[in-house]
């Protein structure tokens, strides 16, 4: 046999046995495997835009104020003023066909609206009684 195969092999031999085959991790990174409560929980994101009361008119809101509804940004509020400039909205369903749009429309139903004046403000929660 040659010796630097035997050597090997003593060498394997002489090492103490590990309990469980883990691979070796960086320190200080997490195990995977490890239960979720080792783990550091992230924190969840807070929505960064207020609550909000009243009712917006969508055939004459600016981006803006379209934006201050939440799951609306820059993008959803470009389209639906798109769309409004080549014809005014006749009603909230129809806001509602804008691709993308559907679930969002069914959500914010209660603050949407096609005709009168825009309500829409912060809501204002009063600590002190």
């Amino acid at each position: 046999m040659p010796l630097p195969l035997l050597a090997a092999l003593l060498c394997a031999a002489a090492e103490p046995k590990q309990k469980s085959a883990k691979p070796a991790l960086p320190r200080g990174a997490p195990d995977a495997r490890a239960p979720p409560a080792a783990q550091p929980a992230k924190p969840k994101q807070k929505s960064a835009k207020p609550a909000m009361t009243g009712v917006l008119n969508v055939n004459r809101a600016t981006e803006a104020e379209l934006r201050l509804l939440p799951g609306i940004g820059k993008r959803r509020a470009q389209l639906i003023v798109e769309r409004r400039d080549k014809r005014p909205f006749t009603s909230v369903e129809e806001i509602g066909r804008i691709k993308g749009m559907r679930a969002l429309v069914q959500r914010l139903r209660a603050r949407l609206a096609v005709q009168g004046d825009t309500t829409l403000r912060p809501l204002r929660l009063d600590r002190n009684p």
